[in-house]
């Protein structure tokens, strides 16, 4: 993570609310606090954690992911004493406000907003929302909003790297298990003399018929060297003899 000039450091720890660092490697320790996810509800929850009350009183976040119902997520420290609160309405329901997204962030007399709108990413999860920090009994400034935008940006870098890994992941799994039933049909066409369309229609079947996974029957094929066929399969599917067309009668009419 880039650090951050050390005349920023100093206008951030002068200006904040309270003073939140009083060196880089502190304002690198509050983003290192935000706890990554592939699901952008749970990085931006904890990040609402996190500014408060570090940066602000109170602060929500409504995020709305392609595909599912809209989550909004507030906390806020409660009491004098320091209690904290949750409120936590996943799947938001009808009749609870969904802000409209600003084109970057504004500063309000007790209020700052902080878009969360990342880039559209081919096989990743769209979304977007809004951050809201409120302040009671201080004016916030461009240095609460700049931190914001910071904080946000560091949390949408998060979704971005755990949905990658995700995919990488499924992208290993997937082609292991494409060399185990490629070592599998190899098999089955050296053993019973098949072409590999026909070994892996044999997979197929087996696995339908069995209600189990192709690359686990795959799996057992390699470690046996044999195909148990279940009942009602043959090792080649017959196909009916198609039968010629028929010809089409033609009725003639009587003069």
């Amino acid at each position: 993570m880039p650090v951050l000039s050390t005349p920023l450091t100093e206008l951030l720890s002068a200006t904040a609310r309270p003073s939140i660092a009083s060196s880089a490697a502190d304002l690198t320790a509050l983003m290192r606090r935000l706890e990554p996810a592939s699901e952008p509800a749970a990085v931006f929850k904890s990040l609402t954690r996190v500014v408060v009350p570090v940066l602000c009183d109170s602060s929500t976040v409504w995020i709305a992911t392609a595909g599912q119902q809209p989550s909004q997520v507030s906390f806020r420290v409660a009491d004098s004493d320091g209690s904290e609160q949750w409120t936590v309405l996943d799947n938001a329901q009808p009749g609870i406000p969904n802000p409209a997204e600003p084109a970057g962030g504004f500063v309000g007399e007790d209020t700052i907003v902080v878009p969360i709108s990342p880039s559209v990413t081919e096989g990743q999860v769209a979304y977007r929302g809004v951050l809201t920090m409120s302040f009671y009994g201080l004016r916030p400034t461009f240095t609460h909003l700049l931190i914001g935008h910071l904080l946000v940006e560091r949390a949408i870098s998060l979704v971005q790297r755990e949905q990658l890994t995700v995919k990488v992941d499924n992208l290993h799994r997937a082609l292991n298990s494409n060399r185990e039933i490629g070592a599998a049909m190899g098999i089955l066409m050296a053993r019973h003399t098949l072409t590999s369309d026909q070994a892996f229609d044999l997979l197929r079947r087996a696995s339908q018929r069995a209600h189990r996974k192709i690359v686990a029957i795959a799996a057992e094929v390699i470690e046996t060297g044999v195909l148990e066929l279940p009942s009602g399969v043959d090792l080649i599917e017959p196909h009916p003899t198609p039968c010629p067309p028929r010809r089409r009668q033609h009725l003639r009419l009587a003069r």
